[in-house]
């Protein structure tokens, strides 16, 4: 059937186009999933450390005049440092004083830093699109040329794979993962045997927003900076977060976003392009139905009962 519609050097180039875009999705979804399963924060205002981050590390590199590298560092860490600002400052506060609201409160307020942030992008830095240049973008292909890509898209791929496995490590073999974990199983009760959850909480943010700070810096890189460039990756992590489970273990994360990607391509071989994020949002919605149906008691009370053997 696959093969009465594309051919096989059609499939392999979308593949290869899945696994690199993938890749971008599962680092950023395995940001969005550590800090909403940790903290319960519904993190909209990650598509604004996102933007912010391709624009520092411009700013930085054209505007400051700082050689390549060390503008690009600078950049990331300075997008690192807004989550942890944005905890400290705004959820904290507001989640004290909301109350039993504290959900809904901030998700608001991360949709309000959101949108606020994405204005002020276009206030100082303007709304046409920006070009950061960096090293030599070359050309890389597989199986006699049927198969192009960019050394960027496996640069990008590479370093999404490193950081989500040190996550995966650190969450597993260090006191710091410990700590975590048990934060976001039970934060008061963490609290009670001497885990200052408040730290836990500061160190989650930055490390989700470093994740969208590298994604970005890549995203900048091979295509151009404009303000709007947050809003389809946080969505997108948002999917790639649920598909997997918020409480997931990161590289099972990254995964579900490579198929993700794959799903996104490999739909434009029947589909128009303009529809295949469709799909993916068909597929969190067929996942969503299936589990809660799954967890239905009722439907449960329908289903046949093993009779088990009666001892004498």
């Amino acid at each position: 059937m696959l093969l009465a519609v594309v051919s096989w050097e059609s499939f392999a180039q979308l593949t290869a186009n899945g696994i690199f875009r993938g890749a971008a999705y599962g680092l950023l979804g395995a940001g969005f999933a550590l800090i909403l399963g940790v903290t319960g924060r519904f993190h909209f205002a990650y598509s604004f450390t996102y933007t912010f981050a391709a624009y520092m590390c411009f700013t930085f590199w054209d505007r400051a005049g700082l050689p390549f590298w060390p503008a690009s560092l600078l950049g990331i860490l300075a997008a690192t440092a807004t989550g942890p600002a944005i905890e400290k400052w705004v959820y904290r506060p507001l989640a004290v004083r909301a109350g039993s609201t504290a959900l809904l409160a901030v998700f608001v307020a991360s949709l309000g830093i959101g949108i606020a942030g994405e204005n002020m992008i276009r206030l100082l830095w303007g709304s046409s699109s920006q070009a950061f240049f960096g090293p030599t973008q070359s050309v890389w292909t597989l199986w006699d040329g049927k198969v192009t890509f960019l050394n960027f898209d496996v640069y990008q791929a590479l370093t999404s794979l490193v950081l989500v496995l040190v996550l995966a490590a650190l969450l597993r073999f260090t006191s710091l993962g410990r700590r975590i974990k048990a934060t976001r199983v039970n934060p008061d009760l963490a609290t009670v045997i001497g885990i200052d959850a408040k730290q836990v909480y500061m160190i989650v943010f930055a490390i989700g927003s470093l994740f969208a700070a590298v994604a970005a810096f890549w995203y900048g890189l091979q295509f151009t900076v404009d303000p709007a460039i947050g809003q389809r990756p946080v969505i997108f992590a948002f999917v790639v977060a649920f598909l997997a489970g918020t409480a997931s273990s990161p590289i099972r994360v990254f995964l579900a976003g490579i198929a993700v990607g794959l799903i996104e391509k490999w739909s434009s071989m029947f589909i128009s392009v303009r529809w295949t994020e469709t799909v993916v949002f068909i597929l969190l919605l067929g996942y969503l139905v299936a589990k809660s149906l799954k967890g239905n008691r009722f439907l449960a009370s329908l289903r046949p009962r093993r009779l088990r053997p009666r001892t004498i």
